[in-house]
């Protein structure tokens, strides 16, 4: 059976953020103490923001149930980032916003949707957002969300030059991945 797009989308964002043993399986990854995210993570979810979630996963790793860890942690992001199913009917967009929402939030991802239409960024998808965002192709949209998601990370998180060429290739290889989601739609 065909996993659902959405739960695919999430398992890409599952496969950059998730630490691995030799076996490929999901592992508890220590936080450094200036992360922000608490003590540890899973795949990117973490104490701080999903501590419930979080805990769950923990406990299937250290169960041994590996697989369950896996398809639970595409389920907590696919329901974390489920806004974008109304932002784009294109899947690669989609993706793209999701793994925005996923790193930034919802408000924050809005806020870089509308950077990348040239909106006024507060973080409520209306109208005015929607008829912006209709005037793009998925194509230009995802290049314009590259490029917004940068300007919105230095512009309003702060420039952070330990972090910096890790961002820049996260964005990229988004960027990469949704372009290939969107050509596979033709």
């Amino acid at each position: 059976m065909k996993m659902e797009a959405r739960l695919e989308a999430a398992k890409i964002i599952v496969d950059f953020e998730a630490r691995r043993d030799k076996e490929g399986h999901l592992m508890i990854y220590r936080l450094p103490p200036d992360d922000g995210g608490g003590r540890f993570e899973v795949a990117g979810i973490n104490e701080r923001y999903n501590r419930q979630e979080c805990a769950h996963l923990v406990e299937l790793i250290g169960e041994k149930k590996f697989d369950e860890a896996e398809l639970y942690a595409c389920e907590v992001i696919a329901r974390d980032t489920d806004a974008a199913e109304k932002w784009h009917g294109d899947l690669g967009v989609r993706f793209y916003l999701r793994d925005c929402i996923f790193n930034r939030g919802l408000h924050g991802a809005a806020r870089i949707l509308q950077r990348a239409v040239k909106v006024k960024d507060d973080g409520i998808i209306g109208p005015k957002s929607r008829a912006a965002i209709d005037k793009f192709s998925a194509t230009n949209l995802l290049k314009a969300l590259r490029f917004a998601r940068e300007d919105y990370e230095r512009r309003v998180v702060g420039y952070r030059a330990k972090f910096w060429n890790g961002l820049e290739n996260r964005w990229d290889k988004a960027l990469a991945a949704a372009i290939k989601i969107d050509l596979a739609q033709i």
